[in-house]
């Protein structure tokens, strides 16, 4: 009987762990029944009509201390950083060859993560959004020339995100903005694309270090 299997349409953010014998986790990616161990439906090589249930296997490494030093919220953080690693390193290794369907699967599962990881972030994701970031740069550059200065709803695209979000970041002054016709009481708002890798990258764009400078010029074109 074959084991578990992954496979990429399976992949989504893990949304709840379980300490098991206080040795193991088990996890749930979103979607799934949080009542029921996750499991996975295979059929049996004698029976092409049946099937076998075959849960999902556990983590016995570092996730067990994180989760009994840290709790649970930072367990289920940290297997979603190596699942968004594991499936950038994937992605980097099949994009030049890849078919164009099985490139599409991987860029939607990315971005899954990416967005789980911009609704919850904070300054322990550096590193990955480091790696979102030069994901997201390669793309853009590999699919079309970026531009330098976008609209609000332009930006909201480019950063993946909502326009309110923006709208947010720019009056906390996180987000640098610039306004066209600024003596009309409806001026246009631009951002500038340095801008919105800065937001990716630092979380903010205002006041940015040299150290913070020298590592966002290498998305610069």
């Amino acid at each position: 009987m074959r084991g578990y299997e992954f496979t990429l349409s399976e992949f989504h953010p893990v949304v709840q762990v379980e300490l098991l014998r206080n040795e193991e986790i088990q996890f749930w990616f979103e979607g799934e029944n949080l009542d029921i161990p996750p499991s996975q439906r295979l059929p049996e090589e004698e029976f092409w009509e049946s099937y076998i249930e075959i849960t999902r296997p556990t983590l016995d490494d570092s996730a067990v201390n994180i989760y009994k030093n840290q709790g649970s919220e930072a367990c289920i953080r940290s297997i979603n950083t190596r699942i968004a690693n594991y499936l950038l390193d994937e992605f980097e290794k099949v994009r030049e060859s890849c078919p164009v369907d099985l490139e599409n699967q991987y860029l939607k599962k990315i971005d899954e993560y990416y967005r789980w990881f911009w609704d919850r972030r904070g300054k322990s994701d550096e590193k990955i959004f480091e790696r979102f970031l030069g994901h997201l740069h390669s793309i853009r550059t590999k699919h079309e020339n970026p531009q330098a200065w976008y609209t609000l709803k332009e930006a909201s695209k480019y950063l993946r995100t909502g326009v309110t979000k923006l709208r947010e970041l720019i009056d906390a002054g996180t987000l640098k903005s610039y306004r066209m016709d600024s003596g009309k009481t409806k001026s246009t708002i631009l951002l500038h694309r340095l801008d919105l890798d800065a937001i990716i990258l630092f979380d903010h764009s205002s006041g940015l270090t040299q150290r913070e400078l020298a590592r966002l010029k290498k998305y610069q074109k």
